[in-house]
């Protein structure tokens, strides 16, 4: 991969980075990390049963099966929304071009939702039917999914705004911030799901 989105960050140091990773080892300390934008826990939407199109899931009442090629599925979304993500400013941002800012927004916006519908429908309620048993894991789980809702939110917020043919000043100042805060909150739940989360998927 091209690299994670904080290493585009020049202002980030490397004993914060040192930090947060440590930080990180720990899934129920990492939820509050993620409460950027709001104070709020979102309420987790009920699982679907089924899902049109999801390639190597099979859905019976209730009862999706193992996908040998799902995690590596969910990576490359990861790295696709980096790369678009990366676009945003060396080619929008950097350039004044507020129209390409605004199409390339359309494509990380679509892209998130589709990674989040792939991960809701396929990963998550395979992990819940799973882990009926260990209700303590299962809690950490539900714990993750209801984290990613807030960042969900705080992407779809920010796309919304900066989805515009012209910038005012004050958009143009606040662009900075904002891109900056959703490339953080991005990095430290790739960086989580990856080597956390994603290892508790397995064939049960």
């Amino acid at each position: 991969m091209r690299g994670r989105i904080h290493n585009l960050n020049d202002k980030q140091k490397k004993p914060q980075q040192q930090q947060q990773q440590h930080e990180l080892r720990s899934p129920i300390k990492a939820q509050i990390m993620f409460r950027i934008f709001s104070g709020k826990s979102r309420t987790t939407p009920q699982d679907s049963n089924s899902s049109p199109g999801t390639s190597g899931t099979q859905v019976q009442g209730r009862t999706i099966s193992y996908d040998p090629t799902l995690i590596m599925a969910l990576k490359s979304d990861h790295h696709e929304l980096i790369r678009i993500y990366q676009q945003i400013w060396s080619e929008g941002y950097e350039r004044q071009d507020f129209r390409k800012i605004a199409e390339l927004l359309k494509a990380f916006k679509s892209t998130f939702q589709a990674h989040l519908i792939k991960e809701n429908v396929s990963f998550y309620v395979y992990l819940e039917q799973s882990l009926t048993n260990d209700s303590h894991t299962l809690q950490i789980v539900k714990d993750f999914r209801t984290d990613m809702n807030d960042i969900a939110n705080a992407v779809v917020q920010f796309c919304k705004r900066y989805s515009r043919d012209v910038f005012t000043r004050e958009m143009l100042l606040d662009f900075k911030r904002d891109y900056e805060k959703i490339g953080e909150a991005l990095t430290r739940r790739v960086s989580l799901e990856e080597r956390e989360l994603y290892t508790l998927y397995h064939p049960s």
